[in-house]
């Protein structure tokens, strides 16, 4: 599938706590804590989700999750089928063919919306847009500590 699509899903919502529900943000807080990382994992605004081969998948900025299949995360694949009445899947077709669509889910209001896989992926990947400096120049990027 080469478009790009982004289908909307009104009236589809996940809680605004959805990441922390399925132990996505505990089990990034534990590989940091393996890596002796200092700080504590700040949760990105969007959140992706999709299945490979029945195993769920979670993405939130720079970390990729396997997370564990039990309830709530493992009733998507069933609750998206219902309401796109099989339109649209996120659950893989294989080990390693990704799925058609990522469901991204916006922790500000639970809004979700199917995105093309790999744009989808793209978008939920990518960092918080800075913003602008003066006069809506672009901000200085500063590299270091």
């Amino acid at each position: 599938m080469t478009e790009n699509l982004l289908i909307p899903l009104p009236g589809f919502t996940l809680p605004v706590d959805f990441p922390s529900r399925i132990g996505f943000i505990d089990l990034v807080d534990h590989q940091l804590r393996k890596l002796r990382a200092t700080g504590h994992f700040v949760p990105p605004r969007f959140f992706g989700y999709y299945f490979q081969s029945r195993v769920p998948i979670g993405v939130g900025g720079s970390w990729t999750v396997t997370l564990d299949d039990a309830r709530p995360v493992s009733l998507l694949p069933d609750l998206l089928e219902r309401v796109t009445r099989g339109k649209y899947r996120i659950v893989g077709r294989g080990p390693t063919i990704p799925p058609d669509f990522l469901l991204v889910h916006d922790r500000r209001d639970g809004a979700c919306w199917l995105w093309t896989f790999q744009e989808g992926l793209r978008f939920v990947e990518s960092a918080e847009p800075m913003l602008g400096g003066r006069g809506g120049e672009e901000a200085p990027k500063l590299s270091g500590p």
